[in-house]
């Protein structure tokens, strides 16, 4: 599926073209893009807006339509000249536009001027989908008071922010207008490009004939991962489109099974081990993946996989992932391993910038305190010695206790993928049968 998006080139990659490029790759839909103007930009400012001339836009529209079947249209930073090119080709081509409209920039630039209204007005009529934020549709509701003559009600709209509100007229609701809240998480991070993102998601699902309601739910779920993994920058973080979902997750797992079983793993515990892996902000143990049974040695000297990989396998494992969320989403996968005191001391002592460990004590357990205070115990024990300014994001590698009250010592490494733990896996591995 051709996926063509139309606005500005950021070169700072977070947002506009580039991004929109990224979220429909990542979505595995096939990403055309034509520039309408050049936005040299970061997230400090904008530099400044160069409109390209409508002769360069109508060229980029002809190379793309004589070679490819479009039918998917997303756009973000518009001109005149761009909405005259493309009204035009809406008279030859069947076009479903999702808008994304583009008025202001985070850093307060004006990307529209008076004219530039005027020819959003015939363009959101031929729209398919505008996706404005809380702001912009202020803006766009004030267009009668300044002679434009826009009606809303015939529009579909989606008001976008933590709670977006999806105004649909009778394309999809053939009994008239219809308003829908589609409630989303937070995160508190202010990310350069999230509406690029988003928008270019909802195309894309929309693209696979899912409603108005199921793409947004979906886009929601993708670009909370853009968030989440957003590039730090100078200034602020710039997005990073990644699609995280419970079939990626399993995937995830089953791939680190596979390579546990063929590698030499000996730091199995008495108890068995255990690998998991979260979706995004996972809410409970069943958005948790990992195997049913336990990693156990066997009679041969080796080790036997028993289970299969299914979501809610592992309330242990998924306690300490949901704990470990609250200082860092990224952390979303787990594996508890055999204790080993001289291995903790190596690692502490030779690999302390590799491996980031921290602890808890078992004795708690005897006042009734759960598994989740302990970790939470542990990352306050490690904030404790890091400063203050790096606390944000912070990740733990390894987390172990010394057992108590019959409980076996363990240590858990934590990562934020099973393919991750894995590597760190085979490092510790390693590290343990050269000692």
């Amino acid at each position: 599926m051709n996926i063509l998006s139309v606005g500005g080139f950021d070169p700072s990659g977070g947002a506009g073209i580039i991004a929109d490029v990224k979220t429909i790759k990542e979505l595995n839909k096939n990403p055309i893009s034509i520039i309408s103007s050049i936005i040299p930009q970061n997230n400090n400012k904008v530099y400044l807006k160069r409109d390209l001339p409508k002769k360069e836009i109508k060229s980029q529209f002809e190379a793309v339509f004589e070679d490819f079947n479009i039918e998917y249209v997303k756009t973000g930073v518009m001109t005149r000249e761009c909405i005259d090119v493309l009204l035009n080709f809406l008279k030859e081509y069947d076009l479903k536009i999702i808008c994304d409209p583009v008025l202001k920039s985070t850093t307060n630039f004006e990307f529209v001027d008076s004219k530039l209204f005027k020819k959003y007005v015939k363009f959101f009529e031929k729209c398919y989908l505008i996706t404005p934020n809380a702001g912009e549709f202020e803006i766009l509701k004030r267009f009668p008071e300044n002679g434009l003559k826009l009606n809303l009600d015939k529009l579909n709209i989606l008001i976008t922010g933590q709670t977006d509100v999806l105004k649909v007229n009778n394309i999809e609701n053939k009994k008239g207008a219809k308003e829908t809240k589609i409630p989303g998480e937070y995160v508190k991070k202010e990310v350069h490009g999230t509406g690029c993102v988003y928008s270019s998601a909802i195309t894309c699902f929309l693209s696979e004939r899912n409603s108005f309601e199921e793409s947004i739910k979906k886009a929601k779920e993708f670009v909370l991962g853009s968030v989440i993994y957003a590039e730090k920058t100078k200034y602020g973080y710039s997005s990073n489109p990644v699609w995280i979902n419970k079939d990626s997750v399993e995937k995830s797992v089953l791939n680190a099974v596979n390579l546990i079983k063929k590698m030499d793993f000996s730091l199995i515990p008495e108890v068995g081990s255990n690998i998991a892996e979260s979706t995004l902000l996972p809410k409970s143990y069943l958005d948790v993946c990992a195997i049913s049974g336990k990693i156990i040695k066997n009679r041969l000297g080796g080790h036997s996989i028993v289970g299969n990989v299914h979501f809610g396998a592992s309330k242990h494992l998924s306690r300490i992932i949901l704990s470990a969320k609250e200082f860092n989403p990224k952390i979303r996968a787990c594996m508890n391993i055999k204790y080993d005191k001289p291995l903790l001391k190596y690692l502490k002592e030779n690999h302390a910038s590799e491996f980031k460990i921290s602890s808890f004590n078992r004795k708690d357990e005897l006042k009734n305190i759960s598994m989740e205070l302990e970790i939470t115990e542990a990352f306050q024990k490690y904030l404790m010695k890091i400063p203050y300014e790096n606390h944000f994001d912070t990740s733990l590698d390894i987390i172990y206790d010394l057992g108590e009250n019959g409980n076996e010592p363990m240590i858990r490494i934590l990562g934020q993928n099973s393919l991750e733990i894995v590597e760190k896996l085979l490092k510790i591995e390693k590290i343990s049968k050269n000692l």
